[in-house]
């Protein structure tokens, strides 16, 4: 089995578990964790689940330095080919970091600042490479790939559509990053202009090769514009009420922007709100509500 047919194999495989399988949870009045999902394979095949960290390591970086130097001469073409091959590469080896971590994860969340000697080199060594530990939820930490790799690599180097994808990835994932790092909130200004910037993108650029990956972020930010976050949830879950500040902002922009999908899907998710809020218990409203909102973008993004 060659190693592409596994890396594409494996790419496959992630999606359509990450776009099928759902953990669910519903929020309380305590400090619980915002619905989170993380998953990584378990294929037998997979071709590098015998390597340690340190080899991983050194492959990652191996493999970045070839990518550099092969996009030094890459024409827009080419550079959008090495993005498509390269972007399995280093999510793959990402992903195996992941695995091969599984320990040091586990336990991350419990260091808080009193990390020791060992935890403080593995910071170093991965920064090097351009990873972090990101936060999932609170006891809950990944490697992920810091924000505005693959755009500051191929920034010019591609097509117009590939330019924009990429653009909105970082900003996107700067966001969150932001947000644990600098202790910067998520405004729902932002969160707005993000789901607003997706849409034109998947309009506009239907037949893009990698439009379900935008199609999924655009379903995120609309989620977490209509739910919020375990720090700022959009809604009162016990009492069923939404927070003024929100019910205001959703008010506005579907007034505002009668046009776009999002505010039809926004303008829905209110009168699904207002309809059930005295029919279900707190529990069983949330679930039927976030049920209820996903099906409305996946209708309307067919």
């Amino acid at each position: 089995m060659s190693k592409n047919f596994i890396y594409i194999g494996l790419l496959v495989a992630s999606v359509f578990v990450s776009c099928n399988k759902e953990k669910t949870s519903v929020p309380n009045d305590s400090n619980s964790d915002t619905i989170t999902e993380i998953l990584y394979s378990s294929d037998p095949d997979y071709v590098l689940s015998n390597k340690n960290a340190q080899e991983l390591v050194e492959h990652l970086e191996s493999e970045q330095k070839d990518l550099k130097r092969k996009l030094k001469k890459a024409n827009k073409k080419e550079a959008e080919a090495l993005f498509i091959d390269y972007y399995k590469r280093l999510t793959v080896i990402v992903d195996s970091i992941n695995m091969a971590e599984t320990n040091t994860l586990k336990t991350y969340h419990k260091l808080g600042n009193e990390k020791h000697d060992t935890i403080l080199r593995k910071e170093n060594t991965y920064d090097k490479v351009g990873l972090y530990f990101r936060k999932i939820d609170s006891t809950t930490y990944d490697f992920k790939i810091k924000p505005g790799y693959f755009y500051n690599l191929f920034h010019k180097k591609i097509t117009r559509e590939y330019e924009e994808y990429l653009k909105l990835r970082f900003a996107e994932h700067k966001l969150l990053y932001d947000s644990q790092f600098n202790n910067e909130k998520v405004s729902l200004e932002q969160q707005r202009n993000l789901i607003i910037s997706w849409e034109k993108f998947i309009v506009k650029n239907k037949d893009f090769k990698f439009i379900d990956y935008a199609k999924k972020s655009y379903t995120d930010a609309l989620m977490m514009y209509l739910f919020g976050t375990s720090s700022k949830p959009a809604f009162e879950v016990s009492n069923k009420k939404l927070y003024v500040e929100n019910e205001q902002e959703y008010i506005t922009f579907v007034k505002k922007n009668p046009k776009l999908i999002s505010a039809e899907i926004t303008k829905s998710f209110l009168k699904h709100f207002y309809a059930n809020d005295k029919n279900f218990t707190a529990e069983v409203f949330y679930l039927d509500l976030k049920d209820f909102t996903k099906k409305e973008i996946s209708e309307r993004l067919k």
